[in-house]
């Protein structure tokens, strides 16, 4: 699956060193690749109908086939993935249709190494990163092995991508070539338990390459609680970035300045971070950003909250000025939901 590594300018380089070709089919090979999801007939592509042995030897270099699937499972519209990669390790993707548009959650690594008490995940421990490849390879069942369209990517599968940033935006750049799959940058969403380095790094980034308009990514951060003391008992990412240096990096990403640019998951817990006074410091802990708020209530336990537990923190975020939205918990019964992933290692 090395192929699915390289981004569109790689694949031109590629080319030069190893065929002696140029842009044309570089370009011409990234197309082929990511419209038919495959090498197959690529002496039929315009790009190589003048050379059919180019396009045989490409082939025969590359022999590319995407990971083994080992198992789907449903649970209504919403499809859970496991695939097997060549290299080892496996991890889980899921399908979930949405409102006239479909919505792919992606995982970044194999297991988490951040240890968040609520996760199944964060039990996994961290086996290892995933490589662009391989997150791009989950697109591309879905896309291509099953017939799914796509429109959205939100990175809130297996892993911390923030930990894995590089191959994540790599990933992000594949994905969103307009000779690609060509999905919007503003339709693709990172997810992070608070990585604080990971957020600096991608704020640097962001700066360096204005013209890859990453400022258009929608960040969501996994908050779950605004007080140190009972975050952290939660979320070990806490005691390396607590609340106040985690509020300054979001502060410095163009993403808190802007409508649909930074949004908080809160994962209700019953007990533990549903009282008015946790509602008060989660809207205290959003004054001067601009954000949104998604409620998610615990999968399984005796701390799984009722619905009435939901519409009244519901209710005080929305009276505290905040656009909030109480997530479905769709694919619970397949372990597809949030926090829910997790493979045998």
């Amino acid at each position: 699956m090395d192929i699915l590594n390289y981004r569109s300018t790689e694949l031109t380089t590629l080319m030069a060193e190893r065929y002696g070709k140029g842009q044309w089919h570089g370009e011409g090979l990234f197309s082929h690749l990511y419209k038919e999801g495959s090498l197959k007939g690529l002496e039929r592509h315009e790009t190589f109908l003048a050379n059919a042995d180019l396009a045989g030897r490409i082939q025969d270099d590359w022999a590319f086939e995407l990971p083994q699937l080992v198992r789907e499972q449903k649970e209504g519209d919403t499809i859970k993935a496991l695939l097997n990669y060549p290299s080892g390790g496996s991890s889980e993707s899921v399908f979930i249709p949405m409102h006239g548009h479909n919505t792919l959650c992606l995982s970044s690594q194999v297991g988490c190494a951040r240890g968040c008490t609520f996760c199944r995940t964060a039990k996994m421990g961290l086996v290892r990163n995933l490589k662009a490849g391989e997150i791009v390879a989950q697109v591309m069942h879905h896309r291509f092995r099953e017939g799914r369209e796509i429109r959205n990517i939100v990175f809130m599968g297996m892993g911390e991508p923030f930990d894995n940033l590089d191959e994540v935006i790599r990933a992000v750049d594949i994905l969103s070539h307009p000779h690609g799959l060509a999905l919007l940058k503003r339709h693709i969403s990172l997810s992070t338990c608070g990585q604080g380095e990971g957020l600096e790094q991608f704020g640097k980034l962001i700066r360096e390459r204005p013209e890859e308009a990453y400022q258009t990514l929608r960040i969501a951060v996994s908050l779950n609680a605004a007080d140190n003391e009972k975050r952290s008992k939660m979320m070990p990412v806490n005691r390396l970035w607590p609340l106040e240096q985690l509020k300054l990096c979001l502060q410095k990403l163009p993403q808190s300045k802007r409508k649909d640019g930074l949004y908080f998951e809160y994962v209700l817990i019953k007990g533990v971070n549903d009282s008015r006074e946790d509602a008060d410091n989660f809207l205290r802990f959003m004054d001067g950003l601009v954000c949104k708020v998604n409620l998610i209530p615990l999968h399984g336990g005796e701390n799984t909250p009722a619905r009435d537990d939901m519409d009244r923190f519901h209710r005080w975020i929305r009276e505290g000025g905040r656009e909030c939205r109480t997530r479905k918990s769709k694919g619970k019964d397949i372990l597809a939901a949030c926090g829910q992933l997790a493979v045998e290692t």
